[in-house]
Order: C-alpha cells, then sequence, then structure tokens
C-alpha cells in the first residue's frame, strides 16, 4: 500500500495534464499513488494521460459533475 495518494481531476487540460504528471514522476520520493479522474473531458486529455504506463497511475473516467465531485471520486 503506498504511503500517500495523490488525486488530479482533470477536465480539458490537455495542455497541462503532461506537464502535472510529469511533475509528480519526477519527485525523489516514490511511495506514492497517482489517480487521475477525467471529468468528462472533450478534448485529447485523455489520449495524453493513456500514453504513461506507470504501475503508479490509476485513470478512472467519468461523466462531467465538476471538480468537487471529481475529486471526491478520486479520494474514495
Amino acid at each position: 500500500m503506498p504511503y500517500f495518494s495523490i488525486v488530479i481531476p482533470v477536465y480539458n487540460k490537455e495542455k497541462f495534464v503532461i506537464k502535472t504528471i510529469e511533475s509528480v514522476l519526477n519527485q525523489t520520493f516514490f511511495d506514492y499513488e497517482i489517480i487521475i479522474v477525467n471529468d468528462g473531458s472533450t478534448d485529447q486529455s485523455e489520449a495524453r494521460i493513456l500514453e504513461y504506463k506507470d504501475n503508479r497511475i490509476q485513470y478512472y473516467s467519468k461523466k462531467n459533475e465538476g471538480v468537487a465531485v471529481a475529486r471526491n471520486f478520486g479520494i474514495e
């Protein structure tokens, strides 16, 4: 079980999601998981996220309900 979880809600952030994921993966601490919740993006955010094949990344996609709902979904 990872020491902590990083929850990243995403909605149409194709231009920024790669930088966000890279920022986390470049940390010197490794005992974590990344939970990415795509909140119904209509751009290429999902394609960018799925480029990563790291076992610390968990990806979920759901219909758009807002950032708070997406964040809470990831926490659950």
